[in-house]
């Protein structure tokens, strides 16, 4: 591809993002996508066929972002949900976009979503056969609960003007209430 194209592919896919973010994919528009990318539909349709694949190129970049940052490891699952934290702290569109693919589900989750999910649920399912995490809550659930804990958390502890310690407090709250949560019995 040229750099010129690449150019119009990368506005796209941040716009895409922006708007994903902001509406979810029922409620993104194509016609914004574009406006904001500075490019036509046609131009947009030559790259991603329908708003699916441009949901699902977005989605592999916000599944990858996310996951080399706050890399699980059922070994130390506390400081995964402090770097989770983190993370959307600092990217809150990716903290969007998880919100609205919980919120949405279909039937069609992206590939890079589902193999991100499945590798989750294998690594959790890994520590409680280990004796590391407790087996009262199944891998599956137990992935929402950490992801729904890290991902509201840092959401609520941005709306704060001004930080006077309570985005401290509210990543150690997550980190502590994760250690008791995954505890086995």
């Amino acid at each position: 591809m040229r750099a010129a194209g690449q150019a119009t592919r990368e506005r796209i896919l941040t716009a895409a993002k922006a708007e994903f973010a902001e509406f979810g994919v029922a409620g993104a528009r194509i016609n914004r996508i574009a406006a904001a990318a500075h490019a036509s539909k046609d131009r947009l349709y030559a790259y991603f066929p329908g708003k699916n694949e441009l949901y699902a190129a977005v989605t592999d970049r916000w599944t990858a972002e996310t996951s080399s940052e706050a890399a699980m490891s059922a070994d130390d699952l506390p400081a995964y949900a402090g770097r989770l934290f983190d993370h959307f702290v600092a990217h809150p569109d990716n903290a969007r976009l998880q919100a609205w693919a919980e919120l949405e589900p279909s039937g069609d989750i992206p590939l890079a979503l589902r193999r991100t999910i499945d590798a989750k649920i294998t690594e959790l399912r890994r520590g409680q056969h280990e004796g590391l995490v407790t087996t009262e809550i199944p891998a599956p659930i137990m992935l929402r609960m950490l992801t729904d804990l890290a991902r509201t958390s840092a959401t609520h502890a941005r709306t704060g003007s001004t930080d006077d310690g309570r985005l401290a407090a509210q990543r150690a709250a997550v980190v502590t209430a994760v250690a008791r949560m995954i505890a086995p019995s």
